[in-house]
Formats: C-alpha cells, sequence, structure tokens
C-alpha cells in the first residue's frame, strides 16, 4: 500500500493540471468531434439583446455559444445571476466541427464558476 500512494498522488496531479485549449480542438476535431468535454473558460461577455454567451481560455481564443434554447432552463437562469467577466468557469459542451476560420462549433450544455467547487 505504501508504493501505490505516491504513484496515485503523481497521476492525480497530472490530471488536474491537463487543460484543453480551443485551439487544440480545432486542430484535432476527429478526436474531439461530437463529444462532451468540460473545459476551464473565462466568461468575456453576455449578450442579453441577441443571447449569446462568449468565453475565452487561457491563450485569448474565443467561443461563443447561441442561448436561446437555455433561457428557460433552471439552471441557466440561476447561473445567469452570477455572471462575471474575467472569471473562471467549468464549460461542458459538445463539440459540433469547426468553422471556416478555424473557430470551433459547440454547444452549450453546462456552466458554472469554478469559484464554487473550491468552497469548503
Amino acid at each position: 500500500m505504501k508504493k501505490l500512494l505516491p504513484l496515485l498522488v503523481v497521476f492525480i496531479t497530472t490530471i488536474a493540471y491537463s487543460q484543453d485549449y480551443l485551439f487544440e480542438l480545432s486542430d484535432n476535431i476527429e478526436k474531439y468531434k461530437n463529444k462532451q468535454i468540460t473545459m476551464i473558460l473565462k466568461l468575456k461577455r453576455y449578450d442579453t439583446v441577441f443571447q449569446v454567451i462568449t468565453f475565452y481560455d487561457k491563450k485569448n481564443h474565443d467561443i461563443t455559444f447561441d442561448c436561446m434554447e437555455l433561457i428557460k432552463q433552471p439552471w441557466f437562469v440561476q447561473q445567469k445571476l452570477n455572471l462575471h467577466p474575467g472569471m473562471e468557469y467549468h464549460v461542458t459542451l459538445i463539440v459540433k466541427g469547426v468553422g471556416n476560420l478555424k473557430e470551433v462549433i459547440a454547444d452549450l450544455k453546462y456552466f458554472e464558476p469554478v469559484i464554487l467547487q473550491k468552497l469548503p
């Protein structure tokens, strides 16, 4: 048991720091297409007129989601109250493809602030 514990700690630490960037998704679209992934992204803006929400990654690449179908869902109404530009969010999305300018096209499934998972 003593030999297994250090190995587990290294494995867990490695997974915790692995982060996919949006450009990696577009470069390896066949690997991620039609798969649900969760990324840590920062909120850029939420447009209440056009009902779109934009996030960006650590390399400042943007991804924009259409929220028209989500505005009536209870989880979205709750999360909309906590939106702050620049704050980190766990964003769950389903990758659909890549656009003409190599931008990732995806459907938003869920997002929540990272800080909520750090609180005891």
